[in-house]
């Protein structure tokens, strides 16, 4: 039986939601943005090839839902094994290795291999169950010693958490290590192609998108015999006033911060070691990582110009997310010239500034008992969300996942 579906926010989950039920249901995609993609929103300068997004994206080996997607829509893309390293006291390290942990200077042999047995245990343990009602700053320094959590991993949790890294559960760490890849991918022409397959499939079913167009409230789809919410849960409760005050409690005590991209299109890479991803282990510093994407995408499909992606995460009063791109620049160049004495703002070609109020859980030790179901109380309205796919951290692939378990209750 078909049903009359409306789905709220035009980003990858919503529009891999609609892609899935429009073959057997009337959809409509209802997204507030005059353009479709969400934190995958791209933009394309003059002369580039590929559309770069707002917000860094890449693919993982592991991401074996969003690449089965790619697989079924005819998408192409690639790996590759670019270089992370971590900058730490006015030095960069290659970081990515077990060779390049032992050749680390600041910690001696025994702490090294301590270090690197605790990470391996971490990622051999199948699941974070163990883990997930400890805090991160206890675990760790009994992992792996005090000398290394506190030169590895303290300063890394306090760029992204600020006062809020005592809070951390352990498991949303085990994560992060059970994740990562040492090979990462990207999609050919970049991730607005799978914004536009995806929007071309759900057409070719019949199913309606419709952009510029906000639902102030759930009342506006009243001709709809299912909703479906995939924004984040404050942006739920501001749509859904009909909602039981225990459930909005429950959904209002999930804490999130915002994260904040400053991209600059440069005439040379600010990391010239060729480093794609640079994790900044200094407290000092206003952000908490650098991207520079064209030391992982050639720089002839951006016209030979090069991309950098500065990059934190801020509570949500902070002073940054009500600073122009402006301000900001002026804010980072300081440290951006710590990083590359060389680096001058004469070689930034042009910037831009991407914001995110609601990008980053806070997951502590009880998130899990805070989480909301699919269903909400409201009888045919479903929320799909990022804050669901606990205890994995934003990507796309388990936002994937949570979509195609949803959709199979619609089969």
């Amino acid at each position: 039986m078909s049903n009359r579906i409306a789905i709220i926010g035009g980003g990858i989950t919503g529009l891999t939601l609609a892609y899935r039920l429009s073959p057997r249901n009337k959809v409509t995609v209802f997204e507030k943005e005059k353009v479709l993609g969400g934190l995958a929103i791209s933009f394309k300068k003059e002369n580039w090839q590929w559309p770069l997004e707002n917000f860094y994206h890449h693919l993982f080996t592991n991401d074996k839902e969003l690449l089965k997607l790619l697989k079924d829509l005819k998408i192409n893309y690639f790996f590759s094994r670019p270089k992370t390293s971590i900058y730490q006291k006015g030095q960069i390290y290659q970081f990515d290795s077990a060779i390049s942990l032992l050749t680390y200077p600041h910690l001696n042999l025994y702490q090294k291999l301590r270090a690197g047995t605790a990470i391996a245990i971490l990622k051999t343990l199948p699941n974070e169950k163990l883990l997930r009602e400890k805090l991160a700053v206890h675990i760790l320094p009994q992992l792996m010693g005090d000398k290394a959590y506190q030169v590895l991993w303290e300063p890394l949790l306090c760029g992204k958490f600020g006062q809020q890294m005592n809070q951390i559960s352990a498991g949303w760490i085990w994560a992060r290590i059970k994740k990562r890849s040492q090979k990462l991918g990207y999609i050919k022409n970049g991730y607005q192609y799978l914004i536009d397959r995806l929007t071309a499939e759900i057409k070719k079913n019949k199913g309606q998108i419709k952009v510029n167009y906000p639902i102030k409230n759930l009342n506006q789809l009243k001709n709809f015999s299912k909703i479906i919410v995939t924004t984040s849960p404050p942006i739920f409760l501001k749509i859904a006033p009909a909602l039981p005050q225990k459930y909005k409690n429950q959904l209002a005590s999930i804490k999130m911060l915002a994260a904040l991209n400053l991209i600059l299109v440069t005439k040379k890479p600010l990391l010239t070691d060729n480093t794609y991803w640079l994790n900044i282990s200094d407290r000092n510093f206003p952000f908490v990582a650098l991207v520079q994407h064209t030391n992982f995408i050639n720089p002839h499909f951006y016209n030979g110009n090069h991309i950098l992606y500065i990059g934190g995460y801020y509570p949500q009063n902070h002073p940054y997310l009500k600073m122009n791109k402006e301000s900001l620049l002026k804010k980072f160049l300081p440290y951006l010239k710590k990083i590359n004495h060389h680096f001058q703002q004469s070689a930034i070609i042009n910037y831009q500034l991407s914001k995110s109020l609601y990008a980053q859980p806070i997951v502590t030790p009880h998130y899990q008992k805070t989480i909301p179901s699919y269903q909400t109380p409201i009888d045919n309205v479903y929320l799909v969300c990022m804050e669901q796919i606990y205890p994995w951290d934003r990507g796309i692939n388990y936002t994937i996942k949570t979509v195609n378990k949803l959709a199979n209750l619609f089969a």
